[in-house]
């Protein structure tokens, strides 16, 4: 008798009674009558095995009911094959579901299931759709309309409720009727046709769900907000107009958040004014255009636009630090003497920028001799004159940068140094070429600077125990072995799990492969070995920086979790109440977080598929930049650009996938495929549906 055939009982069992009422029994001959198949022994085989289980129980002798405790709540974490894993909270570990078992569910839904043995469960009801609206694509067939829907992690194909629209549309849906075997769908709206990169970006916002227009009542209520800015409260405010101060920011940027100040008391001794844009200012609890801020809780960066937290009036006039303007700012201000921080102030501030830099610009001063301060700066075959006392500013505020990373670094803070691609589009949004962004000293100088802010703020929410915080968790302790693992394959014999100090170890890592092939891919995966950093009013540190106290105060434009800091910063320099149920506006803001950072990701690889559909049959060189047992993944060198190439592909032997090695083994040759390998590769297809790039292997470098 077997093992599989039981089982199968067992389960045809399971969902007889799941289809009854609750409570209700079934006898020997009822259960024989619901299946299909009627072999005796197997049908009481399997009663006497679920019995031992405890999922059913004998209410009457030779009548069975369903055991209530069998069945539980959680949320499905859908994979790629189309199994799942059941999410119960406080549970240490996830419930396994097969994709037979999870009936119409969606990934992210909170769903019913019931126990059919201990570390399996089966979906018997949807409580809660994680979304409400879904985007797919019209397509016909038998002369009838159908919508394709296809996420990372389901494909379901949906009826049409209607046969208005052209094949190959991109339509956002709500799910109708899921009672039959094909689900009808309600369309809501069309976004045009499939291809048009306009149509496929506000795919990607429906999809995150994310408001990309405000509505007319919100942008009036925001232009009337300039009143708030008059003489009555310009007094009120310290005055830095009269001290040199500037911004530095990438030379597209729109609005400007932070500006320093340079105020040279002595040889020893100079005063670093860290002014933010002082948002909450404008931004008054209990009125429409802050719920909708608080709704949004971050601004959105996709490729080609930015989808913002604030209205336009807000985040590029009334708020942003513009050079030559009155501005209000909330400032953090700290004192050195011989590189130490003497004394430490917070306050409401008016400013007047002398000047807007670009990194490029600010670099380029950094990288002139400070005793042959260049009078202007040449950039694109543009002169721009630079004010001296801006210039100087740039070189005190670099020297102390430096001396605050190294001792940052001393103490364990992790350094990335990630490279990462932009790409340039033309007029029509097409991306035409990428570009490999660095982190120059410019962009590093004002890091640290917002770091400090950051951290000083930190300090007051703790010593007034009234605040919130953002919070980086030690690795997981698996994740760590993984990671350890894979970079002894690779060459490098770092002792994660072990270390005493895990951040300097890390850093020594990161600090080894800063020259190498693999730099990019081993940053990778140190990033993905660590927490998620989140927004929480308990204070535990944050790990990746070594700071025990760390929070976000710099950029209020456009994160909402700064302008909660601003607010209690402001409370407790008032002396007044901190704010009631900040911890669930913790949760909300980094929920939102997470969504925008997924639809970022989302068009990146967007992008990455569209630019290389231009490049077929082209060859690139790359790095093996992940393994599984259907093939390989690859970065391309050149573009950073991720595609796949399938195992049977792999040319030269067959190949089979060695887990605990993490590499792809060749079954004649011994040649092996692993991570960080150099290979040659060629640009086959591309599937702007899936966002997926096939690669085929030329050879190994």
């Amino acid at each position: 008798m077997s093992k599989k055939k039981t089982n199968t009982y067992n389960n045809s069992i399971i969902q007889i009674f799941n289809k009854i009422s609750n409570n209700n029994s079934l006898n020997f001959r009822q259960i024989k009558s619901r299946l299909k198949e009627k072999n005796i022994i197997l049908i009481k085989k399997a009663l006497e095995n679920l019995e031992q289980k405890g999922i059913l129980v004998q209410k009457n002798p030779g009548c069975y009911v369903l055991q209530k405790s069998n069945k539980i709540i959680g949320v499905i974490d859908k994979t790629q094959k189309g199994s799942g894993f059941l999410i119960v909270e406080g549970n240490d570990k996830d419930f396994y579901i097969s994709e037979k078992n999870t009936k119409n569910s969606l990934n992210g839904d909170t769903v019913e299931c019931v126990k059919i043995s201990n570390r399996e469960v089966e979906v018997i009801n949807v409580i809660k759709r994680k979304k409400e609206r879904y985007v797919g694509v019209i397509f016909s067939e038998d002369n009838k309309k159908y919508i394709e829907y296809n996420s990372n992690k389901d494909k379901v194909t949906f009826g049409c409720n209607t046969n208005s629209f052209n094949n190959n549309d991109i339509v956002v849906f709500e799910i109708f009727n899921w009672e039959n075997k094909t689900p009808i769908a309600n369309v809501l709206k069309t976004l045009g046709e499939k291809g048009n990169i306009n149509n496929e970006i506000h795919a990607i916002l429906e999809e995150f769900e994310l408001p990309y227009e405000f509505e007319s009542n919100i942008i009036k209520e925001a232009e009337l907000l300039k009143n708030l800015q008059n003489t009555k409260e310009d007094n009120k405010r310290k005055s830095f107009k009269h001290i040199t101060t500037f911004t530095i920011d990438p030379a597209d940027a729109k609005d400007f958040d932070d500006a320093i100040s340079v105020n040279k008391i002595n040889k020893e001794t100079v005063e670093i004014g860290i002014h933010i844009a002082d948002v909450s200012h404008f931004l008054k609890q209990n009125t429409t255009l802050n719920k909708e801020a608080e709704k949004r809780a971050t601004s959105v960066y996709l490729v080609d636009r930015v989808v913002p937290m604030l209205p336009e009036e807000i985040s590029n006039n009334l708020c942003s630090l513009n050079p030559k303007e009155d501005k209000y700012a909330f400032s953090a201000v700290f004192t050195f003497k011989n590189n130490l921080i003497i004394n430490e102030w917070f306050g409401k501030t008016l400013i007047n920028s002398n000047e807007r830099l670009s990194y490029k610009e600010a670099q380029y001063v950094i990288d002139n001799n400070s005793n042959k301060i260049p009078k202007e700066v040449s950039l694109d075959n543009k002169q721009k004159e630079i004010n001296k006392e801006v210039e100087e500013g740039i070189y005190v505020i670099n020297k102390l940068a430096k001396t605050l990373r190294d001792q940052r670094h001393s103490k364990g803070s992790i350094s990335f140094n990630k490279k990462e691609v932009k790409f340039v589009l033309n007029k029509e949004k097409e991306p035409i070429k990428t570009i490999i962004k660095e982190s120059l000293d410019a962009n590093k100088l004002i890091e640290e600077f917002m770091l400090l802010a950051n951290k000083k703020v930190a300090n007051q929410f703790v010593k007034h125990k009234n605040g919130l915080f953002r919070i980086h968790d030690y690795p997981d302790e698996q994740k760590i072995i993984t990671l350890e693992r894979i970079v002894k394959k690779l060459g490098y014999n770092q002792n994660l799990r072990n270390a005493n100090n895990i951040n300097n170890e890390l850093n020594l890592l990161l600090k080894k492969t800063e020259n190498s092939a693999e730099k990019n891919l081993i940053d990778t995966l140190v990033i993905r070995s660590m927490s998620k950093a989140k927004y929480s009013t308990k204070n535990i540190g944050h790990f990746g920086l070594s700071f025990e106290k760390y929070t976000h105060f710099t950029s209020p434009i456009r994160r909402y979790p700064d302008v909660l800091v601003h607010r209690e910063l402001e409370r407790i320099l008032l002396n007044q109440k901190k704010l009631e149920n900040l911890e669930k506006l913790c949760l909300h803001c980094s929920f939102r977080e997470e969504v925008a950072t997924k639809a970022e990701r989302a068009s990146i690889k967007f992008m990455q598929v569209k630019f290389m559909s231009k490049q077929i049959n082209k060859s690139f060189e790359g790095v093996i930049s992940g393994i599984n047992d259907r093939g390989v993944f690859v970065e391309a060198v050149e573009n950073k650009c991720e595609g796949f190439i399938r195992i049977k592909d792999v040319p030269g032997d067959y190949f089979t996938f060695l887990e605990k090695e993490l590499l792809l083994l060749g079954r004649h040759t011994k040649e092996e495929y692993r991570l960080g390998d150099k290979v040659l590769i060629k640009v086959v297809a591309v599937n702007e549906s899936k966002k997926q790039i096939d690669f085929s292997l030329i050879e190994k470098m």
